[in-house]
């Protein structure tokens, strides 16, 4: 199934990039006690090496993490999964069965911090939790902004009207806002400059084994 947009008229949007970005609810709660178990976490463990220039990054076994909260990072990846394969298959109406191996970690980042272009190799899906962090720097309109690269080899070698092609894709660092992209679609994160720790948690997916279900309440 082709993901491409009948605009009408004729007009068709072809080669549409699936994301998805949506607001945890009750954030507030959630956000505070992720930041206190993962600072508490950075203080006693090193970095792991990853495209961060400076800040810390955990391993990745943030699910296995003792802490209550965490069952709503999981839940979150689970309905995201679910809802993104509903729609590269092309099915609406139907519940998504099949299961989901995923890997989670957190990243602190301070002011002068960054993240480097990159993608996620041997995964399907992947995604950020904005746990915390100033969203606008007075002087800094780009603080901690992340931004996905157009994937089209040399759409912005000749001008187009309006300048459609060749441009990134910005989220602002919002606490509470999760958003999950395909794992090769290459990203960054611009210095932060802000006074508070910008602290997100990163996942990486991969789903097998999907099935269709017609029965309410089915699927994952």
């Amino acid at each position: 199934m082709a993901l491409n947009i009948q605009l009408g008229n004729g007009a068709i949007l072809a080669f549409p990039t699936p994301m998805l970005r949506q607001e945890i609810a009750d954030a507030p709660a959630l956000n505070a006690a992720l930041s206190k178990a993962i600072l508490d976490r950075a203080e006693r463990e090193p970095s792991t090496a990853s495209h961060n220039v400076g800040g810390w990054r955990s391993a990745d076994d943030l699910l296995t993490w003792p802490v209550e909260e965490i069952g709503v990072i999981k839940s979150a990846i689970n309905k995201a999964i679910a809802q993104l394969t509903q729609l590269t298959m092309g099915v609406s109406g139907k519940k998504v069965r099949g299961e989901i191996s995923a890997t989670a970690w957190a990243t602190v980042c301070r002011p002068g911090d960054y993240i480097k272009p990159h993608i996620h190799p041997l995964s399907t899906w992947s995604g950020v939790y904005f746990v915390s962090g100033e969203q606008e720097v007075e002087g800094h309109p780009e603080s901690g902004v992340l931004e996905f690269l157009d994937p089209r080899a040399a759409s912005d070698w000749l001008q187009t009207p309006g300048n459609p092609f060749g441009t990134t894709f910005k989220v602002r660092p919002t606490p509470g806002l999760f958003v999950v992209h395909p794992s090769w679609l290459a990203h960054f994160a611009n210095p932060y400059r802000g006074r508070d720790a910008r602290i997100t948690v990163g996942f990486n997916a991969f789903v097998k084994g999907v099935a269709l279900s017609d029965r309410e309440g089915e699927g994952s």
